[in-house]
């Protein structure tokens, strides 16, 4: 009973404390095709050069400030998607000869592959084996080629309804994921090759990467960076449309023909290659920062935060989160109803007016959760009637912080690009004294 009276309380406002992604250039380098990025932040980038002669033969190490240096100019033409190697050599897509090579360091270059028609993106599994994305310059459908251990090549995945196939990521089940440039479509693909439709893109989807517990993936023709939960629930993470480079928030951002995405070891950047039409002319490297740092640094996500939350501007819904640090987890639940989030449109996802749970559980990453969320319905009062769930992930997702032991931010990210965030703050002290506590240990 005090859980539900304290949920209708009302009190000042919190205001907003964790901004949306900010999107920056890092440097400009005559650089047009794929990326890849090390642990410690340092970037390689090719020059796939002129989208009609394909004629660039660079690939550049970009330092985490943005400096860049030549690794070598000596590639055959149309060097596209790459990637780091085990060993630091960077395993280097060549587009016009059909092949994969390995360059070093010092920019030594051996062959690792050839017989691959229109190679783009690579990735690689726990065994060695890599994987790469195709899309074929004289036409016909792409698909994604296996190299195993021994350099030999063969067909992993093809059919008709992938269509051009620039980029390839795999995610933490094991399984891969790719978008097509010429149908839009989102795939996904079995480690024993079976490919079924997972999500649909609004314009045709060209590089793709997982991290975050979800898929963000870049739509060049529409100049936008689109993200799409484990629902395959697709929104518009940054970029107006216009077709032209502008830094800022990822809603005021704009892009210009933005090709190629890859995102940080750590899943805290995405960095986009992309300018004028892919043409040879001095380009952006954009970085798109996903969790920007707030005026008042996070705090570590601990036990002594768990218990009852609310909003003052939605008092008559509410918020539970249990922490479960020997496991890294936590629980979530959101108590709410349809018709109090009407305006912002929720409404039309979470379904018919009325009573609203959503719940979920997420990983502690750093001083962050993110959560997936599962809509419970359908259940009657003191009856055993089981509610109804839907399948994880299909309401969205949520990710919460806090930046101190009595106020936090939860931000949503739902179906049908419902988007926003809420200002959270704590009902009862009880375990205050718990989190100030744990809080000081950690520091």
């Amino acid at each position: 009973m005090r859980f539900l009276f304290l949920l209708l309380m009302t009190t000042a406002f919190i205001a907003d404390l964790i901004a949306e992604p900010v999107v920056s250039t890092l440097t400009q380098v005559q650089a047009t095709a794929g990326m890849s990025v090390a642990e410690d932040g340092t970037l390689y980038v090719a020059d796939f050069g002129d989208i009609n002669t394909l004629a660039g033969t660079s690939l550049y190490k970009i330092s985490p400030d943005g400096q860049s240096t030549l690794i070598t100019n000596q590639l055959n033409t149309g060097p596209s998607g790459n990637l780091i190697d085990d060993d630091g050599s960077i395993l280097q897509s060549v587009y016009l000869s059909n092949s994969v090579v390995r360059v070093s360091q010092n920019g030594d270059i051996t062959n690792v592959a050839s017989g691959i028609p229109g190679p783009d993106d690579l990735i690689k599994d726990a065994q060695g084996n890599i994987y790469v994305a195709t899309c074929p310059f004289t036409g016909g459908g792409g698909g994604v080629y296996k190299i195993d251990n021994n350099g030999q090549v063969s067909v992993f995945a093809t059919d008709s309804s992938l269509g051009c196939l620039s980029g390839i990521t795999m995610d933490d089940n094991g399984d891969f994921f790719v978008a097509g440039f010429t149908t839009g479509g989102v795939s996904k693909i079995t480690p024993d090759g079976q490919i079924s439709s997972f999500a649909q893109l609004p314009s045709g989807g060209s590089h793709i990467k997982f991290g975050n517990n979800e898929f963000y993936v870049m739509m060049p023709r529409i100049n936008q960076v689109a993200r799409v939960d484990r629902a395959g629930n697709v929104s518009i993470l940054a970029g107006t449309g216009a077709r032209e480079n502008i830094d800022g928030s990822a809603s005021e951002a704009a892009f210009r023909f933005p090709f190629h995405l890859e995102i940080s070891p750590d899943g805290k950047k995405l960095y986009v290659n992309g300018g004028p039409d892919g043409d040879t002319t001095t380009n952006p490297i954009r970085i798109i920062d996903l969790f920007p740092e707030t005026e008042t640094e996070a705090i570590k996500i601990n036990a002594g935060l768990n218990g009852a939350w609310f909003n003052a501007e939605t008092s008559a819904q509410g918020f539970m989160i249990e922490v479960l640090p020997a496991r890294e987890l936590v629980f979530f639940a959101w108590f709410t109803y349809d018709t109090m989030l009407a305006d912002s449109g929720i409404t039309a996802v979470i379904g018919n007016p009325g009573h609203r749970w959503l719940s979920g559980q997420g990983m502690i990453m750093d001083n962050r959760v993110k959560i997936d969320l599962l809509n419970t319905s359908g259940g009657l009062f003191m009856s055993a009637q089981e509610a109804q769930i839907t399948d994880p992930g299909a309401y969205g997702t949520v990710t919460l912080s806090f930046t101190s032991c009595t106020s936090g931010q939860l931000s949503y990210n739902l179906a049908n690009d419902l988007n926003g965030s809420v200002a959270l703050q704590r009902i009862a002290d009880d375990n205050v004294a718990l989190c100030e506590m744990l809080s000081q240990d950690e520091q």
